[in-house]
């Protein structure tokens, strides 16, 4: 009987260590997840506050009005050119991007956060007219701070410090009309010289032409005679002096001294422009940026003043062969 006792008791107490051993090892073995529950996800994610569509086009009107100032301001401009002193470089009607930073700042804007680079001879600007800076202007520089420009409206030829500038003059019919918008008819053509990087117009009658005899007789600046380009500092002219006009455009401080860099601009189409030949020299700070591409142009030849529609002539009147073509 003791045997018997003592062998249950054995396996009594070996079946307690396997229940016990089976606990344990169930605890070690990790829980099994249970499966998300993607309809209680989604309400976690959803934000507690949600835009309207009206406030998200609100919101995406304004970053683009605010990208466009910026691109306004400091990157391109959009301008209309109006007259035939360009042609036929730039014709009339013709609408152009300018490229704002190219020059780099001006004195007192600020670091240049854009590639850029000096102004030189041949660059075509558009700059605000000295006289009224609500107008702006578009001319080729020819001229540069203290050099000496000298143009011979004779021979129609241009002298820099005493040396011919190479330039590819075509000889043109008189136009009717000053602002005709069509192209120049050409009639003669010189050949382009050794140097020259750009073509300019010239009136093969020109004696015949009320704007060309004008432009060469009321000239003051350069026309038959040397002219020194003023630099930033140099001494303005008694002439100047006594103009309080003219004084504000060159001598804002009046020190006596020019306050910026100048320089010496003419139109392409020379005998039907009015240019730095006749009213003088553009200061840096009105300088804009260069003249870069047409985006588009507009044929309105023959077309009554004020007898347009946009829209209309937008499919009907477009120069296609000009929309993307570089100035140069």
């Amino acid at each position: 009987m003791n045997d018997n006792s003592d062998l249950q008791s054995q396996e009594g107490a070996a079946g307690t260590e396997t229940v016990q051993a089976q606990k344990t090892e169930e605890a070690r073995e990790p829980a099994v997840k249970a499966k998300p529950d993607k309809n209680a996800e989604a309400e976690a994610e959803e934000p507690a506050f949600k835009k309207s569509v009206a406030r998200e086009y609100f919101e995406s009107a304004v970053v683009t009005l605010i990208m466009a100032v910026f691109g306004m301001t400091f990157i391109v401009q959009a301008v209309k050119v109006p007259t035939g002193s360009m042609k036929d470089t730039i014709w009339i009607q013709d609408h152009l991007l300018v490229n704002k930073f190219i020059f780099g700042p001006t004195a007192g804007s600020g670091l240049p956060i854009f590639p850029s680079r000096e102004i030189k001879r041949g660059d075509i600007v558009v700059f605000k007219y000295p006289q009224n800076p609500d107008i702006n202007y578009v001319k080729r520089v020819i001229g540069m701070p203290g050099e000496i420009v000298e143009y011979d409206s004779a021979q129609n030829r241009v002298y820099i410090d005493g040396k011919e500038l190479p330039e590819h003059r075509i000889y043109v019919e008189n136009p009717l009309k000053s602002d005709d918008p069509a192209p120049l008819t050409h009639v003669r053509d010189e050949g382009t010289p050794q140097g020259a990087e750009w073509t300019v117009y010239y009136y093969l009658d020109a004696e015949i032409s009320v704007a060309a005899t004008f432009q060469r007789e009321y000239s003051d600046y350069g026309v038959g005679r040397p002219y020194k380009v003023p630099e930033k500092g140099d001494p303005i002219p008694d002439d100047m002096m006594n103009d309080p006009h003219r004084r504000r455009i060159y001598d804002s401080d009046n020190d006596g001294l020019y306050d910026s860099d100048q320089y010496f601009c003419m139109g392409d189409n020379r005998d039907n422009s009015q240019d730095s030949r006749e009213w003088g020299t553009v200061p840096r700070g009105n300088i804009v940026g260069r003249a870069m591409l047409v985006y588009w142009s507009l044929d309105r030849t023959g077309e009554p003043e004020g007898g347009s529609n946009v829209l209309i002539d937008f499919f009907t009147k477009s120069r296609w062969s000009r929309t993307g073509k570089f100035i140069k």
